[in-house]
């Protein structure tokens, strides 16, 4: 097989003016497609095996109250959430259907940024091999803002790849539209931005600085997320309190950042990403892109000084780890491609067995549950009991006399305990919390004084509410499996102090 391909072009640049003068085709190789379909198709085999997880079951309810934000995160995860489930009905599939698409659509997206560094045909597989069996394997099973925003990154940073290049400026306006449209979903492109925005500046790309195509994209991405902005301000911007509160986990934040990027990057994969970050900052021939890897690393450094959550910062890995399968390619091209092939499939499988293994539901329960996985991943241990969970309450209800359940209402200590009686549950009183957007879709109705509360108490002093309060019962999901319902009390609490409407400030919480 000829290697000039891999050997001498593998990180030239593709051509300005072939790049400048049009639009070009995003072309990829067949078998990236095939992984990316395998992917999705992985990702959907599985996607109803559990169960809900409840921040989900939050994003549909919270769609099902259309606003233009919420406390904890702009409209457009719980819009698409709450229209998945109106479109093929209340499941984890329906909702997880969106999430596996956009997943084996990065897939895509790296390879294509492959081949806009110069990767060959050969190169592009590789990177979406990589990707595929990375950290976006384990993204793709849950229905959360984080999907969403980890494919406009990825778009993102596709278009600044060809723009660096000397593509054609009129790109930079696509790049404002996904700009606008990821900060009505997530504002976690904010540090992309502001990296980019210094990232130029130390490259000395004042051909961009000055460029009134990129000033345009600025423009573009504050319009479109603007009425998040106007409903923030409205309503004392909640999305700030809620950062106060995600910055008081700092040091933890802080200290699951290298583990996390790690991870992400594939266990055994992680040489890939991390040989494309080192060329990227550092390969004269990686010139024109060297302001995307400087503003990674500001984007990290940011997240870092913010104490925001590890994954806020991963959005950045697509080139990394596109340029680190270029890098693989040319290393496999200089012989002993027999054992060097073996040695990238090795470490290929490992590393997709052992995401699969800690982010997706692949056990069988009752295995599951005897294995260490609910307290080394609490996201997959909380998808589980929510049929238990429901039916105990139903049951507390049920047993009330019904003159009181006619004058009875729900009351839950955060939205995870709130979203699945509203989605899943059969006959109940209306249910309402005070916690984060649920506060908003309240008080209960004055005439509502029983109250069936489920979870802890906030404020810790019931008595401050009731004049009694009682536990009927508790949380069991049948499999010892300990998430964040398992015993969680279920209470009885008669003679209301005072109407709702005086007493619904003091339950409000935002987490």
């Amino acid at each position: 097989m000829p290697h000039r391909d891999t050997t001498v072009t593998a990180l030239s640049a593709p051509t300005a003016d072939a790049a400048h003068h049009r639009f070009p085709f995003p072309a990829v190789p067949w078998p990236v497609f095939v992984v990316a379909g395998l992917m999705f198709m992985g990702l959907m085999a599985v996607s109803g095996a559990y169960g809900f997880h409840g921040d989900e079951m939050y994003f549909i309810v919270a769609g099902q109250h259309p606003a233009f934000g919420y406390v904890d995160q702009p409209p457009l995860t719980p819009l698409l959430s709450a229209a998945s489930v109106a479109i093929f009905g209340v499941s984890p599939t329906a909702i997880r259907l969106l999430p596996a698409i956009e997943m084996a659509l990065i897939v895509i997206l790296i390879a294509l940024i492959a081949r806009d560094l110069g990767g060959s045909r050969r190169a592009q597989v590789l990177a979406a091999i990589t990707a595929a069996l990375s950290g976006y394997l384990g993204a793709g099973h849950l229905d959360t803002t984080t999907e969403p925003d980890l494919l406009a990154w990825a778009i993102v940073l596709w278009l600044l790849v060809k723009l660096l290049a000397g593509g054609d400026r009129r790109l930079w306006l696509a790049v404002g539209i996904v700009a606008g449209i990821a900060l009505e979903n997530k504002d976690t492109i904010l540090f992309l931005g502001a990296g980019l925005a210094a990232g130029l500046c130390l490259a000395r790309r004042w051909d961009v600085v000055r460029s009134p195509w990129a000033w345009a994209a600025v423009g573009i991405a504050l319009l479109l997320w603007a009425p998040n902005l106007v409903w923030e301000a409205l309503n004392g911007w909640p999305q700030i309190t809620m950062a106060r509160a995600i910055s008081q986990y700092a040091d933890d934040n802080r200290g699951q950042i290298v583990p996390l990027l790690w991870l992400f990057s594939g266990p055994f994969l992680f040489p890939v990403t991390a040989a494309g970050l080192i060329w990227v900052l550092r390969s004269k021939s990686a010139a024109r892109w060297r302001a995307i890897g400087l503003a990674s690393l500001i984007a990290l450094l940011l997240v870092v000084i913010s104490g925001g959550k590890a994954y806020y910062v991963i959005g950045t890995i697509p080139i990394f780890m596109a340029a680190g399968a270029i890098l693989l390619d040319r290393w496999l091209a200089r012989g002993h491609r027999r054992i060097k092939a073996t040695s990238f499939a090795s470490a290929a499988v490992l590393s997709g067995a052992l995401i699969a293994y800690l982010t997706l539901p692949i056990l069988p329960l009752a295995t599951y549950a005897k294995s260490t996985l609910p307290a080394t991943v609490p996201d997959t241990a909380n998808e589980v009991g929510w049929p238990q969970f429901v039916a105990t309450v139903e049951d507390v209800v049920a047993s009330l006399p019904a003159d009181e359940r006619d004058h009875a209402v729900i009351l839950t200590n955060d939205y995870s305990e709130a979203g699945p009686l509203v989605l899943l549950g059969t006959g109940l009183p209306p249910v309402y919390s005070g916690h984060n957007s649920f506060w908003y879709w309240g008080p209960p109705p004055a005439d509502r004084t029983i109250v069936v509360h489920v979870g802890d108490w906030r404020p810790a002093d019931w008595s401050r509410l009731f004049v009694g309060c009682h536990v009927v019962a508790h949380i069991d999901n049948g499999l010892g499996i300990s998430n964040g319902e398992q015993g969680t009390a279920v209470s009885v609490c008669t003679g209301l102090r005072a109407p709702w409407t005086t007493l619904w400030p003091e339950l409000r919480t935002i987490s």
